[in-house]
């Protein structure tokens, strides 16, 4: 009896296993952001990737976090997103290429990024593959003051 009750908790054990297993794929994605309109050529932009979290209908849920990274020089970033989780993206443009550099330049107390180009707000799916992220360049132009009226 005791044989046949090990041999039930073990299947069940198992079982419990490989059914979280199968699903974490499902959990997150990998989603490519890119940056678009934009006629600048090796221009590096500043991502700031941020959630609230959420809660599932499972015991685990989606913590609050924020991270940065930087896009390569076609303007492109690969980041690791849970799915239907809401994200708010903001993209700056840096003059600088890689992390370490940001880090570098921070401590001297240098100005690593530009003004606020795009504020973004996405949730990803299991379809999502690519978000392209449209920037105005004459966003932050000075508008020419108009003549007085008077």
């Amino acid at each position: 009896m005791l044989k046949y009750l090990i041999r039930i908790l073990l299947v069940i054990l198992l079982a419990s296993c490989s059914s979280t297993g199968g699903k974490d794929h499902l959990r997150s994605k990998e989603i490519t952001l890119q940056i678009v309109n934009t006629q600048e050529k090796n221009q590096h932009f500043l991502l700031t990737v941020i959630t609230d979290g959420k809660e599932t209908d499972q015991a685990a849920a989606v913590l609050p976090k924020s991270f940065i990274i930087i896009t390569n020089e076609n303007k492109e970033a690969k980041v690791k997103l849970n799915l239907t989780t809401k994200y708010t993206i903001k993209v700056a443009k840096t003059t600088v290429k890689n992390i370490d550099e940001l880090q570098n330049k921070k401590k001297s107390g240098q100005k690593v990024a530009g003004p606020l180009l795009a504020n973004v707000k996405f949730t990803p799916t299991k379809h999502s593959d690519t978000l392209k992220i449209k920037i105005n360049n004459d966003i932050h132009k000075k508008v020419p003051e108009l003549p007085n009226s008077e």
